[in-house]
């Protein structure tokens, strides 16, 4: 497993100004080699933060693309900063929202933006240049931003964020041969050269469902808002549980606005205890909600004469809130994340580098451009690179690309406790060689 490298603290606080600040920075950082192939272990490094909170915001339509515009290599004008003229460059595209309409876009695409920053002090040496344009959240005008960047001497492109964005992007960077490292959670949008750096729930369901089904619970329930991310995580949870032998008793789906969907807890609370026909057997219950509503739903069940000590309360990484954990009947709930470690050292080094929180989805700037870097040095960014097996370790602790372009992540499993939660079971130190 290749490391994405380590970070280390800076004495230079990177620009947020898009041009030539950025290319400025990066060309006077001082240089660092890429870490070497290592056999997998883990960093030994601080402790735990946050992972992403939910994952992408809804989707946006998009206006659908227009045949992309040539890119050959007679259109390209590698752009090259008068201050870099005579080095060997490496040049790395990055697509992100900027000005979209809505302010928590922008925000996620500004909180990006930073942690590429600081991969690239961090990681690069003065031959990194990076080129951000601005997509606008509209797949039309991310096919243009990725021809000029293409048309620039990109050797990589990280981004775009939304789906239809992804998928038009990639269809103008597979001409040119450049691949893209983009942070859609739609695995709709992976593959024809799309590697998805991304948060899947898919992933979260998998794990939380191994780890279940290892404490003997092969029954399971669902009860979860009528939101496009918790019908995705109700339809992972039928097919994993599925595939290990286990089976759905039942899913109710409420209304999003519905802070005390009774009706629908009713209905699963009596397929529940019909499922239970003595006080041994368990049950575990997947509600992908968080904050007050999740609150407001978790104690329904008990409410509605179902068994505690018969429950396991099971989420996904959006269950690491701090509003849920004094909730009585979520102590020792469990759910998948990852590795705690990683995830904190990159929040404390990014607070100290920008004084303030990394948005949810920064981390998987970081990891985008590090990865880049490290196999930038001979030129270029390769499939079979991309594709290595054994993976690699990045601030969100183990990943690696399947052939289809989604994401496998290496995750742990937590406990809740009024304090916070606590791990359980570690993130595993490899990928099983042609597994999933």
């Amino acid at each position: 497993m290749k490391p994405v490298l380590a970070l280390r603290q800076f004495s230079v606080v990177p620009s947020l100004l898009l041009a030539g600040l950025l290319a400025a920075s990066c060309a006077t950082a001082p240089a660092r080699p890429p870490a070497p192939i290592s056999t997998g272990q883990p960093r030994t490094e601080p402790e735990p933060p946050p992972p992403p909170t939910g994952g992408l915001p809804e989707e946006p339509e998009e206006v659908l693309p227009e045949e992309p515009e040539e890119t050959g290599p007679d259109a390209r004008l590698f752009l090259t900063p008068e201050f870099m003229e005579g080095r060997e460059i490496r040049r790395v595209g990055v697509l992100l929202p900027f000005s979209h309409s809505r302010a928590g876009v922008r925000s996620q695409a500004s909180g990006l933006l930073a942690a590429i920053e600081m991969a690239l002090f961090d990681q690069a040496g003065t031959d990194i240049l990076i080129i951000p344009k601005d997509t606008a959240g509209d797949a039309r005008q991310s096919a243009a931003a990725a021809t000029e960047v293409i048309n620039e001497g990109a050797d990589v492109i990280i981004g775009p964020l939304f789906a239809t964005s992804v998928q038009s992007v990639a269809t103008t960077a597979r001409a040119a041969d450049i691949p893209v490292i983009a942070f859609s959670n739609d695995r709709s949008a992976a593959g024809g050269g799309a590697y998805l750096m991304s948060f899947p729930p898919e992933e979260e369901v998998a794990r939380i469902v191994d780890h279940t089904m290892a404490q003997g619970i092969r029954k399971f329930a669902f009860m979860g808002p009528a939101s496009t991310y918790s019908r995705r995580v109700e339809t992972a949870l039928r097919f994993e549980a599925a595939r290990r032998g286990g089976i759905v008793i039942a899913s109710e789906f409420y209304a999003s606005d519905n802070q005390a969907p009774v009706d629908e807890a009713r209905r699963l609370a009596g397929r529940i205890t019909s499922s239970l026909p003595d006080e041994v057997e368990r049950v575990a219950v997947m509600i992908p909600d968080n904050g007050v509503q999740l609150r407001a739903v978790a104690p329904l069940l008990p409410y509605y004469e179902v068994n505690l000590r018969q429950l396991q309360y099971i989420g996904t990484s959006i269950w690491n809130d701090p509003q849920i954990w004094r909730e009585p009947v979520l102590e020792n709930a469990i759910f998948a994340m990852p590795d705690p470690q990683d995830t904190e050292y990159f929040r404390n080094a990014f607070q100290g580098v920008y004084n303030s929180e990394p948005a949810s989805l920064a981390s998987l700037g970081y990891d985008a451009a590090a990865l880049s870097i490290s196999f930038l040095e001979d030129g270029r960014v390769s499939e079979d690179e991309l594709l290595e097996a054994d993976g690699f370790r990045g601030v969100n602790g183990l990943f690696r690309f399947r052939e289809d372009g989604t994401i496998e992540r290496g995750l742990s499993i937590m406990s809740i406790r009024p304090s916070g939660p606590v791990l359980v079971e570690d993130a595993p130190d490899s990928f099983v060689i042609g597994g999933s």
